[in-house]
């Protein structure tokens, strides 16, 4: 499998966008963009700098040496009224931070070679992913010049405190695994407990065993797909959509609370209407109508489109180097590969499940812009909070669900 460049071929739409990235974070800056920008004239956006870019905490690494702090609007206080930026309009592209020259590619290294994925939280890139059946085909230029690409990420190394990751077989586990999500001879949740299977029994490989261990797991599950072997030990896993509720609700509780935006509390409160009951009725009820959602209006929309998830999922793969993780960001957070596939599975499951609320809220008006704007601005709260990635681990460790059957409640309907 060729190594992804489709990141190459993304274009900001600029004014257009329903939901600009120039909000909700503050932006890192480099130490020599820093120096660059304490060059300007006063008149031509010196005195922004001097009110809102400031030097990080003493001794942070050079890619952290500063940071743009957000105005009272909470945007970036160099965010024009024509909703482009003053410092592109200005001085020019060399002149960006390295998180808004790249934003919303995503870069690695990969065996010697770089990656370009794409962050489903800007609507353009999600619409570039999830409404394209084969954009793994799509080709870029990687090293085109229009974007930085000195702020790349790479494979997460074997730890102490968590398994064994030899860099010689991810190419390998990845194409399985990408395989493995598109397998569709078998429902999706019943492939993503697959892809948990494998991950948790290539972690139960340790340093002491040679090569020839992952070898021959891997042709196991290879088989599995192949010969489109059943899985009576994963198909037979409980599931309980009361408590996948409740979860969801607990989870989404807490990022609402944490201003997660407008666009993803407009989303949670369709989820809410679409399967809320009338009044006096019983949490029964509730849960009916959630069934119903999913059986009307969730299950054939993507039985039309059974592109979509996948995307989705393959799109996750790629840019967070899933299942060993992808370090060189301060804000790492070193898993093991089960521990990886609990967190993809779990967030999966999340915005699966909002969008079941989703689509009983609209019924047979359900359609590719909903999906779009519950994923984008689900993983827009999500994906850019190392506090919410790591609630997500304790939430499902303190639920005793970081394991094959809690994923299998969370999963299946």
């Amino acid at each position: 499998m060729a190594p992804p460049t489709y990141a190459a071929a993304f274009r900001c739409i600029g004014t257009d966008c329903e939901d600009t990235c120039c909000g909700d974070w503050d932006i890192p800056i480099d130490k020599n963009i820093y120096n660059k920008y304490q060059q300007f004239p006063r008149e031509k956006l010196g005195s922004l700098v001097s009110q809102f870019v400031l030097i990080s905490v003493p001794d942070q690494p050079d890619p952290l040496h500063a940071r743009i702090y957000r105005g009272s609007s909470g945007f970036c206080p160099f965010f024009g009224a024509d909703s482009l930026c003053n410092i592109h309009k200005e001085y020019g592209p060399q002149f960006l931070s390295a998180t808004c020259s790249i934003y919303p590619r995503s870069f690695s290294y990969v065996a010697g070679t770089l990656e370009g994925s794409l962050s489903l939280s800007c609507p353009e890139a999600a619409r570039n992913i999830l409404l394209v059946p084969r954009f793994m085909q799509i080709e870029g230029d990687l090293f085109s010049g229009n974007f930085r690409t000195d702020n790349v990420l790479h494979l997460a190394s074997s730890r102490k405190d968590s398994c064994h990751k030899p860099h010689n077989f991810f190419l390998t586990i990845r194409t399985l695994l990408i395989d493995m999500a598109r397998d569709r001879s078998r429902p999706l949740w019943h492939r993503l407990l697959l892809i948990g299977s494998l991950c948790e029994s290539l972690d139960n490989i340790t340093t002491a065993e040679d090569k020839e261990a992952f070898s021959v797991v891997l042709r196991k599950y290879r088989q599995i797909v192949g010969y489109q072997i059943s899985q009576p030990e994963l198909v037979n896993l409980p599931s309980l959509p009361r408590l996948k509720l409740e979860v969801v609700f607990r989870l989404t509780d807490a990022l609402v609370r944490d201003n997660s935006g407008k666009r993803f509390r407009d989303i949670f409160w369709a989820f809410v209407e679409g399967i809320a009951s009338p009044d006096r009725s019983t949490p029964q009820n509730d849960m009916e109508r959630f069934l119903q959602a999913e059986e009307k209006y969730h299950r054939p929309f993507f039985e039309k489109f059974p592109f979509i998830l996948e995307n989705y999922l393959v799109n996750y793969m790629f840019q967070n180097l899933f299942p060993y993780g992808r370090e060189g960001s301060p804000r790492f957070i070193p898993r093991s590969l089960f521990g990886e596939y609990i967190q993809m599975a779990t967030q999966f499951a999340w915005v699966n499940t909002l969008l079941i609320g989703v689509a009983g809220h609209y019924k047979e008006g359900f359609a590719e812009e909903h999906v779009v704007q519950t994923i984008q601005s689900f993983t827009r709260a999500v994906e850019h909070y190392p506090d919410v990635l790591q609630s997500i681990d304790e939430s499902m460790r303190s639920l005793e669900l970081n394991n094959l059957r809690g994923m299998a409640i969370m999963l299946k309907v």
